[in-house]
């Protein structure tokens, strides 16, 4: 059976994506911090092959090992909303979170390589350098 990790799994995307990836077979794994304390997976939750860890994908620690036992990884971990992508902090808070994430993906594959590695993107970021 393939295992997935699917990052912000009870954010909208994942929790769309994670019911339909259990009824096709796969063993799913999503971690999220549950920061808007949602409960979309609850119906998920009866699933023997759905785990749920609650934790940040910054965190190196808890991600390495959770990398190197997937066949595949669905990052979908973000912060979202416009409160927090209009502060005027260069970068924002959402780019800062999101390349965090990234740069412990990337050290956790480096040390067990993963594929295939789904990205799914509905946002686009701007960087800019302010004098």
């Amino acid at each position: 059976m393939r295992k997935v990790l699917v990052t912000g799994g009870a954010g909208y995307l994942g929790s769309t994506l994670v019911p339909q990836l259990l009824a096709a077979g796969y063993a799913v794994t999503v971690v999220d911090n549950f920061m808007f304390r949602q409960a979309a997976l609850l119906a998920c939750c009866h699933h023997p092959e759905f785990e749920v860890v609650r934790g940040d994908c910054r965190d190196e620690r808890l991600m390495a090992p959770l990398v190197a036992r997937h066949d595949a990884i669905i990052p979908l971990a973000a912060l979202v909303g416009a409160p927090l992508c209009d502060r005027e902090e260069n970068p924002p808070p959402v780019a800062r979170a999101m390349l965090a994430g990234w740069n412990v993906f990337e050290r956790s594959l480096a040390l067990a390589p993963v594929a295939p590695f789904w990205l799914a993107s509905w946002m686009v970021i701007r960087f800019e350098r302010r004098a």
